[in-house]
């Protein structure tokens, strides 16, 4: 058996050998290693506002794919195995070191210069590979997850290593198949996962952090979006209807989006998990659309593309929420299901006629819908507590 020591404490099944019913929290590892997503989700949405074409999008989005899923092999690498003894520590900075690098070259994979993406990608993900090694010499419990997980993802790092060096469209299809392995692993490994489990607390309280880093890119926007412009009744009232947009989301998130579903099934918390994927893709484009938005203002006007970005940005949010509240409910007739899905209809509706009634319309109307659904829930919840002994806990 390893030895402990103040420079090395091997990595342990952090759920089997804690009190699975206890709290656990992010650490200020963990804390600081988020703050280098901030730079690569900034990079993200400027990217994207830059140019807010279709294709600049699908250009986004598969960026951003790739970025996500870094926060998350170290994200639940920590939640399984972490010490916080020194090599943990000094691999964790490494992996920020590389993520770094990653956020650096995001301009340029915009740009087409894709290459530098795919071998800054390749050493984000190495580290993780040489982490879950770490675990697996330590852990023999943990061998059955870790044999699948190595080898998988050893084989997407070198996939994106090899498309370095093959010309595009072609280093994009190789891309596909990377990522296809990377996030198609753990959906094939749910029996493998059930013996080495994440922590039903710890996980949903680092995906609402990852998330509100990404909220932090909307507010970003407006005080962005406001420099650029001088204030008026029609650039003052798009940037508060933009942040209020902001707010209605960030309520419904984190007060309504149960995450104690993370913890009834694999299913379950795999689905909350993927879910948040085109929640945070559509939460940036809003961000990148506000910017926009408040620009034109005094500019020629909102053009159909930032409509389509910010009315599609709430459509995807709202879906993704509706499908993370399904997983909870039993019943597809539940009314919380059909606000969302109603909502996000509405946003999408806007969105294709955005252009023609102008920035203040539109946000008005979203901030009104989102505000209305945030009333009704409240409403709802209200009446449950005074319903139920005890009242419900919605806070």
């Amino acid at each position: 058996m390893a030895t402990t020591s103040r420079w090395h404490d091997p990595p342990r099944l952090r759920v089997l050998e804690e009190e699975e019913g206890g709290e656990r929290h992010a650490t200020w590892l963990e804390l600081f290693f988020d703050l280098v997503f901030v730079v690569a989700v900034a990079q993200l949405a400027d990217g994207l506002a830059e140019d807010p074409s279709v294709r600049r999008f699908l250009v986004f989005a598969g960026l951003f794919v790739a970025v996500w899923w870094a926060w998350v092999g170290y994200t639940f690498y920590a939640d399984r195995f972490d010490t916080d003894d020194p090599p943990h520590r000094v691999m964790m900075i490494a992996g920020m070191f590389a993520v770094a690098v990653l956020a650096s070259v995001i301009p340029d994979a915009f740009h087409g210069d894709t290459a530098s993406f795919a071998l800054a990608y390749a050493g984000v993900r190495a580290i993780v590979v040489v982490l879950n090694a770490r675990a697996w010499w330590h852990l023999p419990a943990a061998r059955p997850l870790l044999d699948v997980y190595i080898p998988a993802f050893a084989t997407s790092l070198v996939l994106f290593l090899v498309s370095a060096a093959v010309e595009p469209p072609y280093r994009y299809w190789i891309w596909a198949v990377a990522l296809t392995i990377d996030l198609g692993t753990p959906l094939a490994s749910a029996e493998r996962i059930r013996k080495v489990p994440i922590h039903g607390s710890h996980i949903p309280e680092r995906v609402g952090l990852l998330t509100i880093i990404v909220f932090g890119e909307s507010v970003l926007a407006v005080v962005v979006g406001t420099t650029t412009v001088s204030w008026g009744i029609e650039s003052g009232a798009a940037a508060a209807l933009a942040f209020a947009i902001a707010g209605a989301l960030w309520w419904i998130y984190f007060d309504y989006v149960d995450s104690s579903i993370v913890k009834r099934t694999i299913a379950a918390g795999q689905t909350y998990l993927y879910a948040h994927l085109p929640l945070l893709i559509g939460l940036a484009a809003i961000g990148a659309g506000v910017k926009l938005s408040i620009t034109a203002t005094q500019e020629a006007g909102l053009t159909n593309e930032v409509s389509w970005m910010i009315g599609g940005g709430v459509a995807l949010f709202m879906a993704s929420v509706a499908v993370l509240h399904l997983v909870t409910t039993r019943s597809g007739r539940d009314v919380d299901l059909w606000l969302r899905l109603g909502t996000a209809i509405l946003a999408l509706g806007l969105a294709a006629v955005g252009e023609d009634i102008g920035v203040v319309p539109l946000l008005a109307v979203l901030a009104a819908a989102l505000f209305l659904q945030v009333v009704i829930e409240l409403a709802r919840y209200e009446s449950q507590a005074r319903a139920e002994p005890g009242g419900i806990d919605i806070a």
